[in-house]
C-alpha cells in the first residue's frame, strides 16, 4: 500500500491548507484534486491509503465521487459543509469511513487523528462472533474499512477455537443471543484466560432487557452497544476499545522500563 493520501476538494484553499497540515503531521504524500476527473488522472498511477473527498464538485454535484472511489476499492472519508441530517444518514449509509463536516481547523486535525488510528489499526486483529451470516458480513466490511484484520465465527466455542489459533487477536465482538455457546458464556469463559488489559470483549444484543448490559459488563466485557447502532457510533467504540488496550500496553512498558533502572 502507497503511503499516500488523495484529497477531492473544490475548494482551493481548503485544500492547500489540509493537504498541508497532513504533509506536516503525517509520513504521508498527498495529492489534490480539484474535479472528480482529476481524481481518475491520479487514480490511474496511485493507490491510496485514504481519499478525502469533497461532496459537491463542478463535474460531480451530488457525490458521484464517493460511489466511484468505493468502486475503485478506496477508502473514502467524506468531507461536507452540509449539516443536514437526513443527508449525513443517507452518506454514512455508504462504505465510507466518516463523515467530516468542514467547518474549522478543529475538523482538519480530527482527520489527522483519524488518519493516524487507521495507521495504528493495521496492527490489530479483530474476532467476529454472530449466527447471522448477513451480520458478520457487514460488521466485517465495516472493521475491514478501518484496517483491522478479522475473523468471523458463528458462535461462542468457534470463538474459544479460533483464539487458540489466533492468540494476538486484540478484540472479540461478541452477539449475545447464539446456539451451542451464547455471548454471555463465551464472555465468562474468556476471562478464565485472557484478563481485560490483554483482550478486549464488546457484546452486541438487540435484546430489550436493559440487565442484559450489567450481565456482560459484570461476565467482564470492556462494552456493549446496543443494536440497531448507526456506523458512527460502532466505529467510535472500537477504536476507543482498541486505543484502551494501546494505552495500557505503553503504561506496562513503561513501567517495565522504569523498574530496569
Amino acid at each position: 500500500m502507497d503511503n499516500r493520501i488523495l484529497i477531492v476538494e473544490d475548494n482551493k484553499t481548503l485544500a492547500k491548507l489540509i493537504s498541508k497540515k497532513i504533509s506536516t503531521a503525517l509520513d504521508y504524500e498527498v495529492d489534490v484534486a480539484y474535479t472528480l476527473g482529476e481524481a481518475k488522472l491520479f487514480l490511474h498511477k496511485y493507490k491510496y491509503f485514504v481519499t478525502l473527498l469533497d461532496v459537491n464538485l463542478p463535474d460531480a454535484p451530488d457525490g458521484e465521487i464517493i460511489d466511484y472511489m468505493i468502486s475503485k476499492g478506496q477508502r473514502a472519508i467524506v468531507l461536507s459543509a452540509n449539516i443536514d441530517k437526513d443527508f449525513r444518514e443517507k452518506m454514512l449509509k455508504k462504505n465510507i469511513i466518516d463523515y467530516v463536516n468542514k467547518s474549522g481547523v478543529d475538523d482538519v486535525n480530527y482527520i489527522i487523528q483519524s488518519i493516524r488510528r487507521l495507521q495504528k489499526n493495521r496492527e490489530h486483529k479483530i474476532l467476529v462472533v454472530d449466527d447471522s451470516l448477513v451480520v458478520r458480513k457487514q460488521l466485517q466490511t465495516l472493521l475491514q474499512n478501518m484496517y483491522f484484520k478479522v475473523f468471523a465465527v458463528a458462535h461462542g466455542e468457534e470463538a474459544l477455537g479460533m483464539l487458540k489459533t489466533h492468540d494476538d487477536v486484540s478484540l472479540v465482538l461478541t452477539d449475545y443471543n447464539m446456539p451451542v455457546m451464547d455471548g454471555l458464556e463465551l464472555t465468562h469463559e474468556i476471562r478464565k484466560i485472557y484478563p481485560k488489559n490483554i483482550l478486549g470483549v464488546i457484546a452486541l444484543s438487540s435484546d430489550e432487557d436493559d440487565s442484559i448490559i450489567a450481565l456482560f459488563l459484570k461476565k467482564g466485557a470492556n462494552d456493549y452497544i446496543k443494536k440497531p447502532f448507526s456506523k458512527e457510533e460502532f466505529s467510535c467504540r472500537v477504536n476507543n476499545a482498541v486505543e484502551a488496550l494501546e494505552n495500557i500496553k505503553l503504561l506496562s512498558d513503561y513501567e517495565v522500563k522504569f523498574d530496569d533502572l
